[in-house]
Order: structure tokens, then sequence, then C-alpha cells
């Protein structure tokens, strides 16, 4: 082909843009066919007008934030933290707050550190005042066993004011015991056993009162022991009472025999010999002989042995009160006699308490009796005239009268039971002054001694008690 004949030009490109404008139209004709007609309306009204609207600038969008994964995992751990320490798992709340600091070590973990070592403080705090509680609780378990051992110790001994001394003293070292139920009712127990000690010691004290106000020295006394019986403790009490009784005593029931010159002896008898003057120091000396309820007082008071005749009751024969004490050995004499705070007197004194300054063969005076039915003393021969009785000791002060009392107006020196003196003789016994109602009138003499076996009591055998002056 020659090189300057023209290209001829290709029709494809008018026939495709022909082809998009048929196609155009096409389309165009369909839509305007398919529209519906427009419906007839009428004319609205114009609408109010607008107020004009301010325009302002669109708010942009705020900035998309930039992911930070170390942050994230921070509050992630950090919230875990605190969840933890809610919950009190310290360890837990530990493990997170690490991790949470290798993330970001940010200074918003102090509070977190800080509520974790606070927690752990508190709690070791309160498991070291739990432990020490339990602690508490076992060691005052065990002091409270020994202290019931304690105090029924103190209850066996009536010993009430300790025994709650000693309840109340575990209280003080134990806080926790006042609300311990078995600590409550042995607190409970004792106190109501003291209340009935003292209303029993009280009432007993009161009877003892009434008895010596009536110079009824013996029983008051018996009274008082009963009441140290129910309260050992208010032994300062009682004795106090007891030498407030045994000083009326002395100004009721002893007599002051003064210093003087008296006879003693007499030349009729070798036991006797020689008849004497002598001048002893002036002293007191019991104005009766001691009797049974007198000396059920010492025996209350001290538990020395009871006179066996009395039994296991330990109390004189009923009606026999007053009467004279026997069966009682010169040991039980002298102890009675310590136990008043005085003595027995010796033969001398015995002797001249009863004879006085004269020659008196007997202690109310030289003739027996008067009249053969008329005794000044309980001795045989009074049991001779009544007959219808059996002989025995009577009331120590049965036979009183002005012509029963010895010369410095002692009752009872002659007959009734032998009395018990501190005059010892060679052969180790002691004298015996004043015969008994089962002698007769010879062995009441003043003069008259009588050596016995200071270990033996007899049915017939007393005594009486003398004191030096102050």
């Amino acid at each position: 082909m020659s090189a300057d004949v023209p290209r001829r030009s290709s029709p494809w490109p008018l026939l495709a843009i022909l082809l998009l404008v048929g196609l155009l139209s096409a389309f165009l004709a369909l839509q305007w066919t398919r529209r519906e007609p427009e419906p007839i309306t009428f004319k609205p009204s114009p609408p109010p007008p607008v107020p004009p609207q301010t325009t302002t600038e669109p708010t942009p969008p705020p900035p998309v934030p930039v992911r930070d994964p170390d942050r994230e995992e921070f509050e992630r751990r950090a919230a875990l933290a605190r969840t933890a320490l809610e919950a009190r798992n310290w360890d837990a709340a530990e493990a997170e707050i690490a991790a949470a600091a290798k993330a970001k070590d940010s200074p918003e973990l102090r509070p977190l550190r800080d509520a974790l070592a606070k927690g752990r403080k508190e709690e070791e705090a309160a498991r070291a005042a739990e432990a020490a509680l339990q602690e508490a609780r076992r060691k005052q378990a065990e002091a409270f066993v020994a202290l019931q051992d304690r105090v029924e110790k103190e209850r066996t001994e009536s010993h009430w004011d300790a025994a709650i001394g000693l309840l109340e003293g575990f209280a003080k070292d134990f806080p926790e015991a006042p609300r311990d139920a078995a600590y409550e009712r042995l607190l409970d127990r004792f106190r109501r056993l003291r209340s009935d000690a003292d209303a029993a010691f009280t009432g007993l004290m009161a009877e003892a009162s009434r008895l010596a106000a009536a110079d009824r020295h013996g029983p008051a006394l018996s009274q008082a022991e009963k009441a140290l019986g129910y309260f050992p403790e208010r032994r300062d009490q009682v004795a106090k009472f007891r030498a407030q009784v045994q000083e009326a005593r002395l100004l009721k029931e002893m007599v002051r025999v003064p210093q003087a010159d008296c006879w003693i002896g007499s030349d009729a008898r070798p036991d006797e010999q020689p008849l004497r003057q002598v001048r002893l120091p002036a002293f007191y000396i019991d104005r009766y002989e001691v009797t049974n309820e007198d000396y059920l007082a010492f025996v209350s008071a001290t538990q020395h042995p009871a006179p066996p005749h009395w039994g296991a009751s330990r109390k004189p024969p009923k009606g026999r009160e007053r009467h004279p004490v026997v069966y009682v050995t010169f040991e039980d004499a002298a102890k009675y006699a310590a136990w008043t705070g005085k003595r027995l007197p010796s033969a001398e004194e015995w002797e001249v308490a009863a004879r006085g300054p004269d020659r008196r063969e007997f202690p109310w005076g030289n003739a027996f009796a008067e009249k053969e039915n008329v005794f000044a003393a309980n001795s045989l021969e009074y049991w001779q005239v009544h007959k219808s009785q059996s002989p025995g000791t009577t009331p120590v002060d049965q036979f009183d009268g002005p012509n029963s009392e010895s010369a410095f107006r002692v009752m009872g020196m002659g007959g009734n039971v032998w009395e018990w003196t501190s005059t010892a003789t060679p052969a180790g016994f002691r004298v015996l002054k004043g015969g008994s109602f089962m002698t007769s009138r010879a062995a009441l003499r003043c003069a008259n001694v009588y050596p016995e076996n200071p270990r033996l009591g007899h049915p017939d055998v007393g005594f009486r008690c003398a004191r030096d002056l102050p």
C-alpha cells in the first residue's frame, strides 16, 4: 500500500456515542410515562414568616483517639486490683498492682499500694488480736479450773469473804470472765452463800448481845461461837465481843479477894499442917463454879473435846446447863481458864477465899448445919435427908443465901463438886478442894486437901477460875 493514501478512520466511537444517547432518551421517556398526575389542590395560606436562622459553624467531629495498649492494660489491672482490695484478697491485689505497674508505673498506683498496706496491717492486727483473745481464753479456762478448787476449799472453811475476793480478783485478771456463764453462776452461788451466812451470823450475835445484857455470860459466849462458825472471818468481831463479855463477867461473876492476913491449914491432920497465917496479893476468884453452859462456849469456840457424858451432840444434858461441869481433867480446866483470860487458883488462894481472916471450919462458918434438914451445901448428908432423889450435882446457885457464902462472899465453896487447883504435890498430883455431893462433911472443911491424878476426870470433880488484879 502506498504511503500517500490517507488512513481510513474507524466508525465505532461514533456508534457508541449514538447508542448511549439512545439509551438515555429511552430511560427518560420511560420515567416520564410512569409519573402520576398531580392532584388538584387548593392553594394553602402562606406560611408564617420564619425567623432568620443564625448560622453557626458546624462542630468539628471529635478527634479519633489514638489507642495506647499500655494504658489500657494499666487501667484493666488497676480495676482488678480495686476489686481484689474490696474483697480483701491482698495477694491478688498485690499481683494486679504489680502487673499495672509493669504496664505503666504511674503515681495513680500509690492509693492502691497504700490501701493494700493498710488492709494487710489491719488484718494482721486483727489476726494478732484474735490469737491473743484465744490465748487469753485458754489461760482463763485453765485458771478457772484452779479457781474452782480454791473457792471450794474456802467454802469448806466457811471463808465467804475470801471466796468472793478470789472470784472478784479473777475478773480483774481476766476481763472476759464476767461474760462467762460458768463464772457468773459460781459468783452468784457464793454471793448467796455469803448472804445466808451473814444473816445467820447477825441473828446469833444479836441473841448473844441480849444474853450478855441479861448477865447470861456463858450462853452469850456460846451464841457468839455459833455465829463464828457461820462466818469465821469475823473472828476479830467475835473476839471483841468475847472480851467485853469476859470483862462483864469479871465484874459480875468474880469476887475480889483483898490482900489480908488469913488463916489456912490445921493441926488436925498431917497433910493439913500447920495452921498458919498468910498474906497473899489481892486476886479475883469466880463467885460460882464453872457451869456446863460456860464450858459449852469453850468447847464450841475451840473444838476442845467435850466431857464424855455429853455424848455425840457435844452438849450438856438438858436441864443441867447451870450445874457445874464435871468429868474434866486438870488440863481441861487449865485450858478453859486460859481461854477466858484467867487461871486456876492455887490451893492457898482457894482456902483464903473460902476461909478469910478467921479460923472458920467451913466456908460459911463453924457449924455444918444449923438445922438437921437445912443445909448450906450439896453433900452426902443432904442426900441422906432427900432420899427420894438420886444423889448428883445441883445448880451452882441452889444453896445461895447468907448462911452459905464464904468469908469474902464466894458461893458454893463447899460440896457439889471438888475443885481443881494449880497446886501440885511431890508425887505430881494436883490438889482438889471443897468436897462434893459424894462426900461427907469432913471433906467440906476449908483446910481439907485431896490429891488427885490430873489426867483423870470424875463425875464429882469440876473447878472455878481465878485472875490476878490488873
